[in-house]
């Protein structure tokens, strides 16, 4: 029995000194932080402690002087430059800018008074067209009307006045212009049936072909 009281004696005195080896290091590292801590500067408290006020600014009185290239070699302040100088040209008589704008403005004026001759919201009278413009142009059935040669048909001719009477009221029929014309041959009377007149050789032609269908023989005649 006094065995296992020493035993358990032994081994509770050593937990409580791990705990507070344990306390006492943990302590330490705590303080070795703050002071690392406190000693580093902050680079953000640092800027923020600056005060504006307390720098200083170099006195102006020391500054250098930004003309001085401009006074030339051994000039001072006041002293004009070495260099040479450039003179403005000199203005010519009677070309002043005053004398260059009144001409202007009295061109400008007389420009403004010949647009308010013409009253406002007049229209333009668009040009009279041309006389070739106004003469229609001849078209090419115009041309070839004026160019095409009458024709006539001549259905017969006949000494009796009422078989060319006959021969005609055939052809009225046909719905062709037709006529019987007398002419003194050898002494005596004939009747001529002439169809037509017809402008140009082609309605000539269909007229001769409508008279072949019907029976009807003709010759082409000329006026």
């Amino acid at each position: 029995m006094a065995r296992r009281k020493s035993s358990g004696s032994k081994s509770g005195g050593s937990t409580l000194f791990g705990l507070l080896a344990g306390l006492i290091i943990g302590l330490a590292a705590a303080a070795a932080v703050a002071y690392f801590v406190t000693q580093v500067p902050m680079p953000f408290v640092d800027k923020a402690s600056r005060d504006p006020a307390n720098i200083l600014l170099p006195d102006v009185r020391d500054a250098p002087d930004p003309n001085l290239g401009l006074y030339g070699q051994g000039g001072g302040a006041g002293s004009p430059a070495n260099g040479p100088t450039v003179t403005p040209p000199t203005p010519l008589p009677g070309t002043a800018p005053n004398q260059a704008r009144g001409s202007m403005s009295d061109e400008i004026g007389a420009l403004l008074e010949t647009l308010s001759e013409a009253p406002p919201g007049t229209p333009r009278q668009p040009p009279p067209p041309a006389q070739a413009q106004s003469q229609k142009a001849p078209s090419a059935a115009d041309i070839a009307a004026t160019t095409q040669t009458t024709y006539y048909l001549q259905a017969g001719a006949f000494r009796s006045g009422s078989d060319a009477d006959a021969v005609k009221a055939q052809i009225l029929m046909m719905g062709l212009p037709v006529q019987v014309q007398q002419a003194q041959v050898n002494g005596s009377t004939i009747h001529r049936v002439r169809v037509g007149p017809f402008k140009g050789i082609d309605e000539m032609n269909r007229s001769r072909v409508r008279l072949g269908e019907a029976k009807i023989e003709s010759t082409v005649v000329r006026p």
